[in-house]
């Protein structure tokens, strides 16, 4: 688990995304992690996105579609956020399965 600065928090989703295989997840969270976004590759061209606090959406999207609805996102589930916690999973199969027991990966950052 990692904290971002929330002005870098899209970047580094852009940058994640473009080197993730299926099957893995990044997560980003509020300081008191009770408001997210969830992203998983499915496959080559579309993702799962799911958003989770003020608002609560799930959504499979591709990769021009995610990062418009990531900046809106963004916006919404960290208001006043400086700071957010970021998570990067392997192995997932869906979001269903990924819960607190799943072992992310090491620390990327």
């Amino acid at each position: 688990m990692a904290k971002v600065h929330i002005s870098q928090l899209f970047y580094t989703f852009q940058r994640t995304l473009s080197v993730m295989v299926v099957g893995e997840a990044i997560e980003a969270r509020t300081f008191k992690k009770d408001r997210g976004i969830l992203v998983l590759k499915l496959d080559a061209k579309n993702f799962v996105f799911k958003q989770f606090g003020f608002d609560s959406q799930t959504l499979t999207l591709n990769n021009v579609s995610l990062l418009k609805q990531l900046k809106k996102s963004i916006i919404k589930e960290f208001p006043r956020s400086n700071m957010a916690w970021i998570v990067h999973f392997e192995g997932v199969t869906s979001l269903e399965s990924l819960t607190v027991a799943h072992h992310p990966q090491q620390c990327l950052f």
